[in-house]
């Protein structure tokens, strides 16, 4: 699968949509969580460009972004920030101000992934675990699972959860408890659910914001692939 496939498949598994496909929601895997869908998505891979529209974006506004995105050339540095993405946020101030921006990196994991015996699956039978530390997961560990996570003394101190899941693909989240951050422990959680999301048919896949560092690193250290970067407003 090629790395613009993979970025259709990330815009599909963060939103919902309609019948001709314009954004209506953000995912979540708990749908309570789900908010009100960007204006635009524009993912970026070496092979093109992902655009989707919201439903509440104006026909004529989307053809003229469409125009931009289509003359763009082919992305060589996917660190690089294109001239698209001030092109297109600039139109888009135009039409209605920006309330909220938000970019960073997209990951695929390794074909070959190495599990830590540190970890564990978080399940109904010990999820026990997760009360003191994570009392969210402990209620709701049924809308986030598949769920791995490190315990020490008794107690879940990092976890990877599915935090956004769609037929295709599952989107990775990860938490650690501040004491506890710098061990490699988000790692572990980390890989053991991309082997079990894979193991389940879809693909795993694993985004951050490009401020954030740490969660870079854990990107780094779990062997993960950098396939594209994207960037949405609201």
């Amino acid at each position: 699968m090629g790395d613009l496939d993979l970025m259709q498949i990330r815009a599909d598994t963060n939103f919902t949509y309609d019948g001709p496909g314009r954004m209506l929601r953000t995912r979540a895997s708990r749908e309570d969580q789900r908010g009100p869908a960007p204006r635009l998505f524009l993912g970026r891979t070496k092979d093109g460009y992902v655009v989707r529209f919201g439903a509440t974006m104006p026909d004529a506004l989307a053809e003229r972004l469409e125009v931009i995105i289509d003359r763009q050339p082919p992305v060589e540095d996917l660190y690089a920030l294109p001239p698209v993405l001030a092109e297109a946020r600039k139109v888009l101030a135009q039409h209605v101000a920006i309330t909220k921006e938000e970019a960073g990196p997209a990951y695929r994991f390794p074909e070959v992934i190495k599990r830590s015996e540190q970890v564990v699956q978080v399940t109904e039978e010990n999820r026990e675990l997760a009360r003191g530390t994570y009392p969210w997961l402990y209620e709701e560990l049924a809308d986030w699972g598949p769920c791995f996570a490190v315990v020490q003394k008794g107690r879940v101190v990092s976890v990877c959860f599915s935090s956004r899941i769609s037929a295709d693909a599952a989107e990775a989240g990860v938490d650690t408890l501040p004491e506890f951050q710098k061990r490699g422990y988000a790692s572990a959680a980390t890989a053991a659910w991309g082997a079990a999301i894979r193991e389940s048919g879809r693909i795993p896949l694993y985004s951050t914001s490009w401020e954030n560092v740490a969660s870079q690193g854990i990107a780094r250290r779990v062997g993960l692939i950098m396939f594209g970067a994207d960037t949405t407003w609201w």
